[in-house]
C-alpha cells in the first residue's frame, strides 16, 4: 500500500538531519497555509518547485500524487465560483460565477499543491522509522509516535487481509450491486477484517513482550546536526520571510 520511492535518493535533503527537516516541513506548511495573496501562493509554489528539482526525486512519481490530490481539489472548482459572492464573471444553467470565488479556488490548488510538493521534499526524502526517532527526538508523545511506526508497518498486512476475504466472497460469486445484500456483505467484510486486526494485534504484542519490549523503540543511527542543516534552516527562514513579505506587500498594494 505505501510505497517507499522517494526516500531511495542521495541528494542534499535526503542527506539532511530528519529532524531538521520535520521543523522546517512544518514551519513551511503553516506559513503557506496563512498566504492570503495569489502572488506569495504562487512564489510558494514556485519555491517547492525549485526544492523539488533540488532532491531530484522521480518527476513520474510526483506527478501521480499531484494527480490524485488535484482529483479531490477539482471538485471545489465546481462549488466555490458558484457560492461566493461577487462579480459574476460568467453562469452556467443561471447561477453565475464570481470572479472572488475563481480566485479563491484558485489560491486553493497553488498553496495546496506547494503543500504537497514540501512535504515530499522534506518528509518523504526520510524512511518512515526515521520520521519517527526524529519526531521522539523532537519530544512528540511516545505512544503517539509508537503508534504511527506499528500503524506504517501493519496497514499493508490490513489490506492484504481485506483483499483476500475480498476475493473469497466474489469466489461465492459475489457481485456486489446497490442493494440491502450488498451492504450487507461489506458490513460483514469490515466487522471481519476489525476482528483479524484485533486477533494479530494481541499475536504481535506478545511476540514484542517476549522479545523484551517495553513500550519503545531504539535506532542505531545517531542524528547529527551539521553544517548542510543550518544552511537548509537558513534558507528555510529566509524563503518564510519572503513569502510573508510578499504576501504583506500584495495586501498594502490591493488595499491602495
Amino acid at each position: 500500500m505505501f510505497e517507499e520511492n522517494f526516500y531511495q535518493g542521495d541528494s542534499f535533503f535526503h542527506r539532511a538531519d530528519p529532524r531538521g527537516k520535520v521543523i522546517c516541513a512544518s514551519l513551511l506548511v503553516v506559513t503557506i497555509a496563512l498566504l492570503e495573496r495569489l502572488f506569495a501562493s504562487g512564489a510558494a509554489f514556485l519555491m517547492a518547485t525549485f526544492f523539488l528539482a533540488a532532491a531530484r526525486l522521480p518527476a513520474e512519481k510526483v506527478i501521480k500524487r499531484l494527480v490524485v490530490v488535484n482529483t479531490f481539489i477539482a471538485f471545489l472548482w465546481v462549488f466555490l465560483p458558484f457560492s461566493v459572492p461577487g462579480k459574476a464573471v460568467f453562469s452556467v444553467w443561471g447561477r453565475p460565477a464570481t470572479a472572488e470565488g475563481i480566485k479563491l479556488a484558485l489560491l486553493i490548488t497553488i498553496k495546496c499543491n506547494a503543500i504537497l510538493l514540501v512535504i515530499i521534499c522534506f518528509i518523504a526524502t526520510t524512511p518512515f522509522p526515521l520520521l519517527g526517532f526524529a519526531l521522539t527526538n523532537l519530544r512528540v508523545p511516545g505512544k503517539l509516535t509508537l503508534l504511527m511506526l506499528i500503524s506504517y508497518r501493519y496497514i499493508s498486512v490490513i489490506q492484504e487481509e481485506y483483499d483476500r476475504l475480498l476475493e473469497a466472497a466474489k469466489v461465492r460469486c459475489f457481485v456486489p450491486r446497490n442493494n440491502i445484500h450488498t451492504y450487507r456483505t461489506y458490513a460483514y467484510l469490515v466487522a471481519m477484517v476489525l476482528v483479524r486486526s484485533y486477533e494479530r494485534g494481541l499475536t504481535v504484542y506478545q511476540a514484542m513482550v517476549l522479545r523484551g519490549f517495553k513500550g519503545r523503540f531504539y535506532s542505531l543511527r545517531k542524528f547529527h546536526f551539521g553544517k548542510g542543516d543550518v544552511l537548509l534552516s537558513m534558507g528555510v527562514a529566509l524563503c518564510i520571510g519572503l513569502l510573508l513579505y510578499f504576501d504583506r506587500a500584495a495586501t498594502v498594494l490591493t488595499n491602495f
